[in-house]
């Protein structure tokens, strides 16, 4: 009755299915073997996790307010998430990949009214590329973590949401409705050079990277969601992966 958290091939397959109950479980993370994910189980979105192998949920918030957007770093040790300010507001925190010692982060951007979202970790697991509202659009910002520095990646009067860190480092790809579309694209982290890599009138977002570069996505076609990847060298190529019928909400690829 609810959304749950699946995994699948890239070929495609039969999908097996990791969350359990008729609850509402969403945006999973995964890394070193474990899916974090947000479920309402509880009333309030709370994280829990699960192995990627399937087994016992383990809840690791618990709070009156709401949590989600948990990104896991690449080796599982650090997690990223949101937080429900004063007002409802979610505000980006860091903590262990337990939920241990949580702290705030990226206090100083903003105010209370600007909403912190989607966290995605670079491969060193130093910094974090998150979106904020900070400047009255929807931003890509860069956290460095040592630092706490701050620093814009890509604003535009356009929306730019969604961010995943590719693997090798070098790229953010995002969705961006900056030509009245919604479509994925790609910038260069050290230089803002920003790549188009689909030109559909429905929609395309989602991105997350595998580990040899290819970007799944989620992809609206006919009114129904898709499971889809490219190859961003290659991006007028697209490829199915087949799972069945069913709404498809956030990716997070296995590396």
């Amino acid at each position: 009755g609810g959304r749950d958290i699946y995994q699948v091939e890239v070929e495609g397959g039969e999908p097996v299915r990791l969350t359990s109950g008729q609850h509402d479980n969403r945006s999973p993370t995964v890394a070193a073997g474990r899916v974090v994910f947000t479920s309402y189980r509880d009333g309030n979105g709370e994280l829990y996790s699960v192995p990627l192998g399937g087994g016992e949920e383990r809840r690791l918030t618990d709070s009156p307010t709401h949590e989600t957007d948990a990104a896991l770093s690449p080796d599982g040790k650090r997690l990223a998430f949101t937080r429900a300010a004063s007002g409802g507001v979610p505000k980006l925190w860091t903590a262990n990949g337990s939920v241990g010692n949580p702290v705030r982060a990226a206090a100083e951007l903003g105010h209370p009214g600007s909403i912190d979202a989607a966290p995605s970790w670079s491969p060193d697991g130093d910094r974090i590329v998150f979106v904020s509202t900070a400047s009255g659009n929807a931003d890509l910002y860069i956290l460095t973590l040592a630092t706490g520095a701050v620093e814009l990646l890509l604003g535009t009067d356009a929306p730019e949401v969604e961010p995943a860190w590719s693997p090798d480092g070098e790229w953010v790809a995002f969705t961006s409705a900056r030509d009245g579309q919604t479509d994925l694209y790609r910038v260069r982290v050290a230089t803002g050079e920003v790549d188009r890599l689909t030109d559909r009138a429905e929609t395309d977002a989602r991105p997350s990277w595998l580990p040899d570069g290819r970007i799944v996505y989620v992809a609206r076609v006919g009114g129904a969601t898709r499971l889809r990847w490219l190859d961003p060298d290659e991006p007028g190529t697209v490829h199915e992966i087949p799972v069945g019928e069913g709404t498809i909400g956030r990716v997070s690829a296995v590396r």
